[in-house]
């Protein structure tokens, strides 16, 4: 886990955060879109919960920046597998109209660290 008394609300995002939130980012719709647009201005927001490596997001668009049409909430979701078994999903949470924070859900254990892409096979779950 990282260590969480050498980060600062504001700050930018590691490059595992940035490759998570490019994945769960990477639909083809239109919200997926203007998520990704919105990022672009986003700061990491700290930490969600004192126990794990979820993390919150701190959005501030420009005044004529789209919002996400989404009624909050989990806005997409990864899944997290071995390649054979899946061990849990990513969500990113979207609320008032922005992303807001990562979190992950592993199914039956309770490790909380964020997976990397170099351990697990991650693959977003596409909105029908």
């Amino acid at each position: 886990m990282t260590p969480k008394n050498t980060r600062f609300a504001g700050g930018s995002f590691t490059p595992l955060e940035n490759t998570l939130l490019a994945i769960l980012c990477s639909g083809t719709d239109t919200a997926s879109s203007i998520a990704r647009s919105q990022l672009t201005e986003a700061t990491w927001g700290g930490y969600e919960h004192d126990s794990c490596d979820c993390f919150l997001i701190s959005v501030t668009p420009a005044a004529n920046a789209q919002g996400i049409m989404h009624d909050g909430g989990p806005f997409s979701f990864a899944e997290v597998s071995n390649g054979e078994t899946t061990l849990g999903l990513l969500e990113l949470w979207v609320v008032n109209e922005r992303p807001h924070s990562v979190n992950y859900m592993p199914f039956g254990d309770d490790h909380v660290e964020l997976p990397s892409p170099e351990d697990y096979t991650i693959t977003l779950i596409e909105n029908e």
